[in-house]
């Protein structure tokens, strides 16, 4: 029996994205379903998915727009509204996309933030591969602009809730025969220049036969150094330091304390004090830690309510130091 959950309002945004091939985006702002406040929030947080998620498919990101919203918490000059955007890559598409195709898009939404909207500040929050993107767009996309353009589409900062490996969670599930074999074809593939082309079903592994996944996105997610592989525990310090070094903003991370995508033996608190020890001063914040009980998707009530208050004094550190 499916659970009925309440109807709740958003406010649909629409915009026209940049690049060779323009289309009409949708991002969805939730609204609070009561305030006391008597402004919209100058500011604004973007929430990003993982794998297969799309706009509403974490609950709790509710729980976090009703909190951020709220004139007292965090204080009414550090309100955020909360914005989902709709990627190419959202739910089946993550098979086709790549990082870099997520940050275009995503300073798409930033740009409309700022320009369309007059936003004071923006934070991406990522999920699970969400995590991929913000540090795909804090360490590569916003060093790659410049003037004009680099004004139009920077952040304020990060929150990475949930940042795990791809290729250690797929090994934890998916049979390594197979997951190497099909790294194989698709390696083969992308030599030929045909990375682009979906691989064939009977080569994946089982638990990947479900929906279409490119050869160079396999490549990127299960490969030693793919494109995706940000997160695991067995990355060499100088790859580290490609990605936290590079950070010019606030970073927040929020691994969960029970998170089921996590190989056992993995320190992860451990992993936290490490990416924090490559990021510049100032960059990674103090407020980092473990989500207590809760699981990669926060299911639990508690570590909603810890995830929130947490998110909202990161939000007024922020404001602080710029």
């Amino acid at each position: 029996m499916s659970t009925i959950l309440a109807p709740y309002p958003v406010r649909v945004h629409s915009y026209r994205s940049s690049g060779q091939h323009p289309r009409t985006v949708q991002s969805y702002e939730h609204l609070p379903r009561i305030t006391t406040a008597t402004a919209q929030p100058k500011n604004a947080l973007v929430f990003i998915g993982g794998l297969g998620d799309g706009p509403h498919t974490i609950p709790y990101v509710r729980h976090l727009a009703e909190h951020l919203y709220a004139r007292e918490t965090p204080p009414a000059a550090v309100r955020y509204a909360v914005f989902e955007t709709r990627l190419s890559s959202a739910f089946t598409g993550f098979g086709y996309a790549s990082l870099a195709q997520d940050a275009r898009e995503i300073a798409d939404m930033v740009r409309y933030l700022r320009i369309g909207l007059g936003v004071r500040r923006v934070v991406l929050m990522g999920h699970s591969t969400g995590c991929q993107d913000c540090l795909e767009y804090g360490s590569k996309f916003l060093r790659s602009t410049e003037g004009t353009e680099g004004e139009e589409v920077r952040v304020d900062g990060f929150v990475l809730q949930g940042p795990v490996s791809d290729r250690e969670a797929i090994g934890m599930v998916e049979d390594k025969g197979e997951v190497e074999g099909a790294l194989l074809v698709a390696e083969g593939m992308v030599r030929e220049g045909r990375g682009e082309e979906v691989m064939p079903r009977e080569v994946m592994p089982k638990g990947w036969r479900g929906s279409p996944v490119t050869a160079y996105r396999w490549c990127s997610l299960a490969a030693v150094g793919g494109d995706d592989d940000y997160f695991s525990s067995d990355l060499p310090d100088k790859n580290l330091v490609e990605i936290w070094g590079r950070l010019e903003q606030p970073v927040l991370i929020l691994p969960s304390e029970k998170d089921e995508w996590v190989p056992a033996g993995v320190d992860v608190m451990g992993l936290v004090n490490k990416w924090k020890s490559f990021c510049k001063p100032g960059i990674a914040s103090e407020l980092s830690g473990l989500i207590p009980g809760a699981n990669h998707g926060v299911d639990n009530e508690t570590g909603q309510q810890w995830l929130a208050d947490r998110v909202a004094q990161f939000l007024v550190e922020i404001d602080k130091q710029l």
